[in-house]
């Protein structure tokens, strides 16, 4: 077996950054097209999969600004598509739990994700889109290990 020089590993970051670059421009259209804005649908999908969380966890938890979730929590509550909780462990830190409304919205919201997305993608064959996953997943393992450098 062959392995990939350091040359063709950064072809394959440039590559994966320009398609990532793709993607954020038409992330916000497949899903406001599913019913949820970006910043809804990943707050909900980290609620279904972590459980019930403060505003502060949920916000480390997607690396973004705590102010950004509050902004798209807040909207989620006037939906009716979340609520907030007493938390055990802190009396003024609310915990965020997903309702039933929330949950079947986002359901119906994930399956349009995935029509429009095959539709997107008719001929993405299976096995290339797997060995894709296994790569970028290794990937991130690899890098999450690396040290990073100190300026």
């Amino acid at each position: 077996m062959k392995y990939a020089d350091g040359e063709m590993i950064h072809r394959l970051f440039q590559a994966l950054q320009g398609a990532y670059r793709e993607l954020e421009g038409v992330e916000e259209t497949v899903h406001r097209s599913s019913g949820l804005t970006s910043a809804q649908s990943k707050n909900i999908s980290h609620l279904l999969l972590g459980g019930p969380m403060t505003i502060s966890d949920l916000a480390f938890e997607r690396g973004v600004s705590r102010q950004s979730v509050q902004v798209a929590v807040s909207a989620l509550v006037e939906s009716g598509y979340v609520r907030f909780e007493n938390n055990p462990r802190h009396k003024r830190a609310k915990l965020i739990q997903v309702t039933e409304l929330g949950r079947s919205r986002f359901g119906v919201a994930q399956r349009l994700e995935y029509e429009i997305l095959q539709n997107a993608f008719p001929d993405l064959a299976a096995a290339d889109a797997d060995a894709a996953i296994r790569v970028l997943q290794l990937l991130r393992e690899k890098l999450s290990k690396l040290q990073k450098p100190t300026l």
